[in-house]
């Protein structure tokens, strides 16, 4: 039998209670970061701190039992064979041995989680394969939707740039459309592209300034190789009047912004 007790309220994300300074194995979607709180014994308790759209993978635990805390954020829970079921601070879930599940963060929260296994460090748990897209999903409320694919970490060669586009007045209505679409499928798509937040100066609309974060220089080429992108470069080449690329550094690099779009 699986045990699941639930919380009735949410908070929103408090400091880190316990560290989770290692990036997790490939064997997760997305930001995982962890730290290993004990590892000897019969008991492995380890501290999970999963980023906005980041899951593990479909794994089972042969023999062994696992209970799974929510500490903080919201996120996702499933087992094979049944729907998968909203977690979020204060939840309990005791996942009875050999049954093949996952779990994660919302697309637009992160999740702080304890898991304790009973058994040693070696071997207990039987990696499956990644869960889909489809499978995962989008977080919903009756209106809308939010669809963002699942982030990688900044690196330490990552991006931070102020585009500043000024537009020519009688093309700026078309060029909203463009930029419109190549932001959302690019947040939508592109696990390196981490920001792209576009503002337009309240008394000159055609002064757009679009705040970018990516998370490596490799990310970057990715997304001006994409096809996506090329059609808004081409597209709109004669709208723009002047284009300059700011490359910044943040003040506190552990204050990092995280957008995506809601569909209404």
């Amino acid at each position: 039998m699986t045990i699941h007790i639930y919380a009735e309220t949410e908070n929103d994300i408090h400091p880190l209670i316990f560290p989770a300074e290692h990036t997790a194995p490939a064997n997760n979607t997305g930001d995982v970061r962890l730290s290993l709180l004990k590892d000897s014994g019969n008991t492995m308790i380890t501290h999970f701190l999963f980023s906005p759209g980041s899951r593990n993978y479909w794994h089972y635990h042969s023999g062994i039992v696992q209970t799974l805390l929510v500490l903080d954020g919201k996120g996702w829970y499933q087992e094979e064979g049944s729907p998968k079921r909203r977690i979020k601070k204060g939840d309990v879930i005791v996942t009875p041995a050999d049954v093949k599940h996952w779990n994660g963060a919302a697309s637009d929260k992160p999740l702080v989680c304890i898991t304790v296994t009973e058994s040693g460090v070696d071997g207990h748990v039987v990696q499956l394969r990644p869960v889909t897209d489809e499978e995962y999903g989008y977080d919903r409320d009756e209106n809308k939707k939010h669809v963002m694919c699942a982030k990688l970490p900044m690196s330490p060669d990552g991006i931070t740039r102020l585009s500043k586009i000024e537009v020519y007045p009688e093309w700026l209505e078309e060029y909203m459309k463009f930029a419109t679409e190549v932001g959302a499928i690019s947040l939508q798509t592109e696990p390196g592209v981490l920001t792209m937040y576009a503002v337009a100066d309240k008394d000159n609309p055609c002064n757009i300034t679009i705040l970018e974060t990516y998370s490596s220089q490799e990310a970057y080429k990715k997304h001006i190789a994409s096809p996506h992108f090329q059609k808004y470069k081409q597209g709109t080449l004669h709208m723009v009047k002047s284009l300059v690329l700011d490359d910044v550094t943040p003040l506190n690099p552990d204050n990092q912004i995280t957008n995506f779009i809601i569909d209404k």
